[in-house]
């Protein structure tokens, strides 16, 4: 951890009394514990430690964005220098929003130094265990093991300072077992928090099984998704409907829509920066507090998120969703969830008389139709046929071809358990999703070998 006093001071330095017209500075810190494993063996540990500062400068309207990978001061106003720059020889533009004038924000309730404190030690332990246990159980373990801490501050020249610190630490594990494989992750801020064993349970539940996958015929089949295979499909919409961007493009199904009907009336979509369910991230890389910002309220669709650029545009304020400077993408939001409905996952597998038991999918192309929230995707592990109420035989591996437009608009269930998906080991965000039981999802091909 690099420490609010240096990180932040450092931007603060560069940022006050500028003789340019405007400065703001985005600094991101990190570092990671990786130890990685396979086959009863800890092949690898990698320690990583990374800081990015990105400046941009407003010189008679015009912008100029560089960075650099150092917190020595010379080499950040050379930065400064590089920036200026590029802003002589940038093009004017008419809409200039305006940055975020004076106000403080520093949050560090969720770093948990338990979590750095993990020795290495200590690590092995646990993760010897698992060998243990999955030794005895007669299946293979791999996966990956991490702690870590990630830092955030934004200082600019009209007298913005915010700062943020999180830890968290995070597990994937994938059994083997004969011809099937099953996989479980966790995340949490308190390592003391992950429940190794459990994870391990969760995935041996879907490996350990003697009756060879099945090959479907392909056609339409109720399913219920866990909540990862949630996550892979709703973590489309953040590029492809719920952005200020998309919906001006009017790729978004948003689009033109407000207030319609879209969804079934249980479902509501929203982002929350501030949920401490979430790893928290209480303001965006421009300093402005992250807003609670609702996509679908109860089946019915709602605004975008939007940051100071594409708020000047829409005549709306910024909610707090502006990625990091120089990004294309427009605002996305990074902390999605949908809120938890009345049944429980084993009572959504008895209700069902025949379906599919999603646990994630392989990957998924969410931009078939944006419009229609178009996509498809392979299943991956852990996928079971569901005959009157019971998981009984593993399935190959198939494509779906789905609208999850459509296929929200025929819910029979949603889970009061919600679970924290994130992967702290390349993504930024996280999402919070219930398992979801569909009453249509159209699968259009399978895996021959």
């Amino acid at each position: 951890m690099i420490g609010a006093a240096q990180l932040l001071g450092a931007l603060l330095k560069l940022t006050a009394r500028p003789r340019l017209e405007a400065i703001s500075a985005c600094a991101q810190a990190r570092t990671r514990r990786v130890f990685r494993f396979a086959y009863e063996g800890i092949h690898q540990d990698l320690i990583q430690e990374s800081v990015s500062i990105t400046v941009t400068v407003l010189h008679r309207r015009r912008i100029g964005i560089a960075g650099t990978d150092t917190l020595d001061l010379p080499s950040l106003r050379r930065c400064v220098q590089a920036a200026a720059g590029i802003a002589e020889h940038s093009p004017t533009q008419d809409q200039l929003p305006e940055w975020p004038r004076r106000g403080r924000v520093k949050m560090t309730a969720d770093y948990q130094p338990a979590t750095m404190r993990l020795s290495a030690a200590a690590c092995v332990t646990s993760l010897k265990r698992l060998f243990q246990l999955c030794k005895g159980a007669g299946a293979d373990l791999a996966g990956s093991f991490l702690t870590g801490d990630d830092e955030l501050a934004v200082a600019n020249s009209a007298g913005l300072s915010a700062y943020s610190a999180l830890t968290v630490s995070g597990a994937k594990l994938v059994t083997m077992y004969g011809k099937l494989s099953g996989y479980a992750s966790g995340v949490h801020r308190d390592v003391r928090r992950l429940d190794l064993d459990s994870l391990l349970t969760r995935s041996l539940g879907q490996s350990l099984h003697r009756t060879d996958p099945v090959t479907l015929p392909l056609g339409p089949y109720d399913v219920i998704l866990e909540p990862e295979a949630v996550a892979d499909l709703v973590g489309w919409l953040s590029f492809t409907a719920f952005g200020a961007k998309s919906v001006q493009e009017r790729s978004s199904f948003l689009a033109g829509r407000a207030d319609e009907p879209l969804m079934d009336p249980r479902v509501t979509i929203y982002d929350d920066g501030n949920d401490p369910e979430a790893l928290r991230m209480p303001f965006d890389f421009e300093g402005v507090p992250k807003q609670r910002v609702v996509f679908i309220d109860r089946g019915r669709a709602k605004g975008p998120v939007y940051d100071s650029i594409y708020g000047a545009r829409f005549g709306q304020a910024s909610t707090g969703h502006a990625m990091p400077p120089g990004d294309t993408e427009g605002p996305i939001p990074l902390h999605l969830a949908i809120a938890p409905g009345q049944q429980t996952l084993a009572g959504m597998i008895k209700s069902c008389r025949r379906g599919l038991l999603i646990p994630r999918f392989h990957y998924v192309n969410g931009l078939l139709n944006p419009r229609e929230a178009l996509m498809t995707g392979l299943t991956r592990e852990g996928v079971f046929l569901i005959e009157r109420g019971k998981l009984t035989r593993p399935v190959t591996t198939m494509r779906f071809t789905q609208s999850l437009l459509s296929a929200l608009r025929r819910v029979l269930g949603i889970s009061r358990e919600r679970r924290l998906i994130a992967d702290p080991s390349q993504d930024l965000g996280c999402s919070l999703m219930p398992a979801l039981h569909l009453a249509h999802f159209e699968f259009t091909g399978r895996q021959e070998s």
